[in-house]
């Protein structure tokens, strides 16, 4: 179908499980923070990359953020509900 604002180009992703929606919507807080953090502190691309951003996240998550935390480098702050 057509984007309902006429235009001709598609944002977005797809996927099949959960774990991959986790992932790709982990993945893009990441970047988005990483941008956000760059410009409210002044630092030039190298420096972002080294600090470490945390997500809070209720204790009663999804398995597929145990890979996110691992692999995608971000600390979980759980809390419990």
């Amino acid at each position: 179908p057509e984007p309902a604002n006429g235009g001709k180009y598609y944002a977005g992703a797809g996927t099949v499980g959960s774990t991959e929606g986790c992932l790709l919507a982990g993945l893009a807080l990441k970047f988005r923070w990483r941008a956000w953090y760059k410009e409210k502190h002044g630092l030039s691309d190298q420096q972002v990359l080294g600090v470490r951003p945390n997500l809070v996240i209720s204790s009663i998550y999804q398995a597929a953020w145990e890979k996110f935390f691992r692999f995608f480098d971000v600390e979980a702050k759980v809390v419990k509900p």
